[in-house]
């Protein structure tokens, strides 16, 4: 069964290196969104099993892209498991993301690994021991 990642960052490199960190799994598709109002158009016109997001993006950051997404009507939306992505050093920046409602809070940098362990959490998909090679 095919699960899709919906992948919301500003950085072309940074989605296309997750997709590469992710590849193991094959039984994932992704869809992109450069930006936050982008992801959550996307994630109301098609089902989305997981949202992996950065938090600073221009215009819409993640935390207020979790507040939206957790703010819809919708069941199939409002609960979709979120991963935020940041490089950032705020101290409070963990506290405001639970605050939000995210699923998890991860800061960059982050291995292949420790990615793929993160996404098998969210997914509950079986742990493969030949798809945690780094």
């Amino acid at each position: 069964m095919k699960h899709t990642v919906l992948l919301v960052d500003d950085s072309d490199t940074i989605r296309h290196i997750i997709k590469v960190y992710l590849m193991k799994l094959k039984q994932l598709d992704f869809l992109d969104a450069n930006r936050g109002d982008r992801g959550l158009k996307l994630l109301g016109a098609s089902p989305v099993d997981l949202v992996i997001a950065d938090v600073n993006m221009p215009g819409m950051n993640g935390l207020e892209f979790v507040r939206q997404v957790r703010a819809s009507d919708r069941a199939e939306v409002s609960r979709v498991p979120i991963v935020l992505l940041t490089g950032g050093k705020a101290p409070d920046l963990e506290q405001r993301s639970r605050e939000v409602g995210v699923s998890e809070f991860v800061r960059k940098p982050i291995s292949s690994a420790a990615l793929v362990a993160v996404v098998r959490r969210h997914l509950a998909l079986p742990s493969d021991a030949d798809d945690l090679v780094a």
